[in-house]
């Protein structure tokens, strides 16, 4: 009977799963803004693009790296695309590749 077994495991605290968790959001967006892409710096925050207040969650599917400006100024309005649009640093290719990440 062959015996099973894992190797290379690392367990972590929630505390630190949560840290890892947001900088792969972060580094996948190298530390900018998903939407105006100014650099982050400290004031990096996760945007939810379907808000938790209209049933969003919170997975990866659903978070951009975003700076806070942004983040205050989308709020919890429903729709993020109607909403960056509207914005002077919008660019096609921008929303492209929000939306192929909320896809993965």
């Amino acid at each position: 009977m062959e015996k099973h077994h894992i190797e290379g495991t690392e367990f972590f605290s929630k505390k630190e799963a949560k840290a890892k968790f947001r900088q792969h959001i972060f580094d996948f967006w190298g530390n900018k803004c998903a939407y105006c892409r100014e650099s982050l710096g400290r004031s990096g925050t996760l945007d939810h693009v379907r808000p938790k207040s209209k049933g969003g969650v919170t997975r990866r599917s659903n978070l951009v790296a975003c700076c806070y400006g942004c983040n205050m100024s989308k709020g919890s309005l429903p729709d993020w695309q109607e909403w960056f649009r509207m914005q002077d640093f919008w660019e096609p290719h921008l929303e492209d590749a929000i939306k192929l990440w909320l896809s993965q």
